[in-house]
């Protein structure tokens, strides 16, 4: 159609390759267990190699994860494959421990691993992304400010889960195709890589859903009419 423009993944200045994982477990308890043993293997498996960025969808959920993978790295002796001891990342990452205010990241940032929310002061923040920018942070778990606020792109970006809570609805729902589509666009640099890795971890039976979108086979549909109310009501102001 005229005036219709598609862009697909062609146009991205770094290919995407995209994984999607299925967790089949009743018990939320247990399927969140399994989403963090999923995401530590992961990770593991590009510790040393590639910076990783995490996405999980509470400010809480953070520091929960991040200090998670970093006991599992340590139960399994795992934890140098991240950062060397003496080396120049471990020296700075430790001595930028004193300037942050955070006390979650006070305690991750010595095994290369940081938090960003929106919750952190601005310094703390802004320390992270200078942080990760320079390659010094191995792995950092966010919630979607990094998807978009901020443009930093990791080798892999992983998804943690794919259900966020809606105070509009007063119950949790799943992450619409567009907040996907912003995450995954985070994986790859193109000064760097010549691929980025697209990793969700979601439930066995919204993996249809997820594979639908990635074969774009979900249609667009415009969202106006439900926000009509308050799109008019700002151009009146």
């Amino acid at each position: 159609d005229e005036g219709m423009f598609v862009f697909d993944g062609s146009y991205r200045p770094v290919p995407l390759e995209q994984t999607y994982v299925g967790v089949n477990e009743k018990s939320s308890f247990k399927r969140f267990q399994l989403m963090n043993e999923i995401t530590y293997q992961k990770v593991i498996e590009r510790a040393g190699k590639s910076q990783v960025l995490i996405f999980v969808h509470s400010r809480k959920e953070t520091g929960k994860t991040a200090r998670t993978i970093r006991d599992m790295a340590l139960a399994n002796e795992t934890l140098g494959n991240f950062l060397k001891e003496g080396s120049a990342s471990a020296e700075i990452l430790q001595s930028e421990v004193e300037h942050a205010k955070d006390l979650e990241l006070k305690d991750l940032l010595p095994y290369g691993f940081a938090i960003h929310h929106a919750g952190m002061n601005k310094l703390d923040r802004a320390l992270v992304e200078d942080l990760f920018r320079n390659q010094r942070i191995q792995v950092l778990v966010s919630t979607s400010t990094l998807a978009w606020g901020v443009n930093l792109p990791a080798h892999t970006v992983i998804i943690k889960g794919t259900q966020v809570y809606s105070p509009e609805k007063g119950r949790w729902i799943e992450l619409s195709p567009l907040d996907v589509m912003q995450m995954m666009g985070r994986a790859g640099r193109p000064q760097f890589d010549t691929k980025g890795e697209g990793i969700m971890i979601t439930t066995h039976s919204e993996l249809q859903y997820y594979l639908s979108l990635l074969n774009q086979q979900l249609p667009i549909e415009s969202q106006f009419v439900s926000k009509l109310v308050d799109n008019l009501n700002a151009e009146i102001v």
